[in-house]
């Protein structure tokens, strides 16, 4: 959340004016290398995209983890209280006589 707030408020820094010409290089480079953007090299770059990678892959696993284990919980609660599965349609049912 951090790196997300500082990527914006300094895109909005740039975008004032407050660079230090860095409209000439854009004019002048001409390249539009993800990596010379980031301020890293190319091998460095790529490193922290495999990075970024496998962090996402872990974030989705743990995520998924816990998304079944709350399925799990959720069949087991509603088997010992013997509860509907969908209880906005028990509830509309009751009131409206069907």
């Amino acid at each position: 959340m951090a790196f997300f707030m500082k990527t914006m408020i300094s895109n909005q820094v740039k975008n004032l004016g407050f660079g230090g010409g860095s409209e000439e290089k854009k004019e002048e480079g001409g390249t539009s290398d993800p990596a010379a953007a980031q301020g890293m090299t190319r091998e460095e770059y790529e490193e922290y995209q495999k990075q970024m990678i496998e962090e996402k892959m872990e974030r989705d696993a743990a995520f998924t983890q816990k998304k079944a284990e709350r399925a799990c919980l959720r069949v087991h609660l509603r088997e010992k209280y013997r509860l509907p599965k969908c209880p906005g349609m028990c509830i509309a049912r009751k009131c409206f006589g069907g």
